[in-house]
């Protein structure tokens, strides 16, 4: 599946020192999909199906994950933040030593990372009600035309937000964008889960705040109609 570079103008997202290139994002989405489709195919020597195990929640967070790996070893100036309940997800150590000031830092420097960097996130959209899919069949007819993403607090800014969905059955980043004009009222107030979920406490996006992600795309899928999704 081949992926289009839609924000051509600038140099990147900004950094302390220079820019996360698009190039860097395109490359990072294009190997997180390599790997998924070398899974199913049986080239990381994985016998076994992970998509039809892991949940869509776990999933969606899993491609997050990777995403975040993969840019760090493309992008020497981000680091993957070591906490795991840390902000923001990429760390940004671009600024003079930054890189060698970290390794004296303790775990609790990384809940609130001081430099700022970029948080990621990663949706398969909200499936509309009354809508019947197959398993592992493709969502993009079937999801509300707002895309949602989930975060544990209001605060949350700077965000590379990704959108995935199932492509000849198996997972794929489809599209990106990114923001760094999020504000407080971009989210809903924090929602507690139902009684007995292994979920924690989160904030989504609201209409205003998926606005601001659109106006500022990076990139989506040549193939399928998630051009036409994303402009309607």
């Amino acid at each position: 599946m081949e992926l289009l570079v839609k924000r051509v103008s600038g140099n990147g997202l900004p950094m302390k020192s220079g820019h996360l290139a698009t190039e860097t994002i395109l490359a990072a989405a294009n190997n997180v999909n390599q790997k998924l489709r070398d899974a199913v195919n049986g080239d990381l020597g994985v016998n076994l199906d992970l998509y039809e195990i892991i949940d869509l929640r776990m999933l969606s967070g899993m491609i997050g994950e990777m995403f975040t790996s993969e840019v760090t070893t493309i992008e020497e100036r981000v680091i993957k933040n070591p906490n795991i309940d840390g902000y923001p997800d990429l760390c940004d150590v671009s600024h003079k030593d930054q890189s060698e000031k970290i390794k004296q830092f303790s775990i609790d420097k990384f809940l609130d990372y001081e430099h700022g960097g970029f948080e990621v996130k990663n949706t398969f959209g909200v499936k509309k009600s009354k809508k019947h899919l197959a398993a592992r069949e493709s969502r993009i007819n079937a999801i509300q035309k707002r895309l949602v993403w989930k975060a544990h607090h209001r605060e949350t800014n700077h965000l590379i937000a990704l959108q995935s969905d199932y492509v000849k059955k198996i997972p794929q980043i489809v599209a990106c964008f990114y923001s760094d004009q999020l504000c407080k009222d971009d989210w809903t107030e924090k929602q507690q889960p139902k009684s007995g979920s292994t979920m924690t406490s989160f904030s989504q996006t609201t209409k205003s705040a998926y606005d601001k992600l659109k106006s500022g795309i990076i990139f989506c899928a040549k193939e399928g109609n998630y051009e036409d999704f994303i402009r309607n």
